[in-house]
């Protein structure tokens, strides 16, 4: 009898990973800018992916999934940072300091999961402080620009298009 109450236990810890863990996109996360609300719906595509990784045990797509994350997340961020700046964004400068410092921790995870650290509790902290991150930015940081970004991109269709070129090697804003 007490295994079976383990076993519940257990089944209900897994349940309880998998509700908070999966990013399930809804439309009051997006900032009102389409070309950045579809950035940030790929990176929680990704989230997802590391989730799928993680249930699935696939250590492979654990690191795969790790590498593009983070080399997307670059992209991205440099896309936006042009966009803020080209807006006159006058804020610019902390928020750039805000990227850098989650790209400082990205790379901290993925030194520990290149280092030997094992990969699925790499790939948890990543997932969970991503959707939390990610969640946290949109609502604060990137809220503040987004109104000054829609009226520089009124004005500005040809440069987004070359910009998106230069940056992501496409005009295609899901990159």
């Amino acid at each position: 009898m007490q295994m079976f109450g383990v076993e519940v236990a257990i089944a209900f810890l897994r349940l309880k990973e998998m509700v908070v863990s999966y990013f399930v996109w809804n439309a009051s996360y997006d900032i009102g800018v389409d070309i950045i609300d579809s950035q940030h719906r790929r990176i929680a595509d990704y989230v997802n992916d590391l989730h799928h990784a993680i249930e699935h045990n696939d250590v492979s797509e654990v690191y795969s999934v790790m590498d593009r994350l983070k080399d997307y997340t670059v992209d991205h961020f440099s896309f936006e940072e042009q966009l803020m700046a080209r807006a006159g964004y006058p804020l610019l400068d902390d928020h750039l300091l805000i990227h850098e410092k989650f790209c400082e921790h990205m790379e901290l995870l993925r030194e520990q999961l290149h280092g030997g650290t094992d990969p699925m509790n790499v790939a948890r902290k990543m997932r969970t402080g991503l959707m939390r991150w990610l969640l946290q930015h949109i609502k604060e940081e990137d809220q503040n620009y987004a109104s000054l970004v829609r009226k520089a991109l009124r004005k500005e269709s040809s440069w987004v298009s070359a910009t998106l070129k230069r940056v992501f090697g496409s005009v295609d804003h899901h990159a």
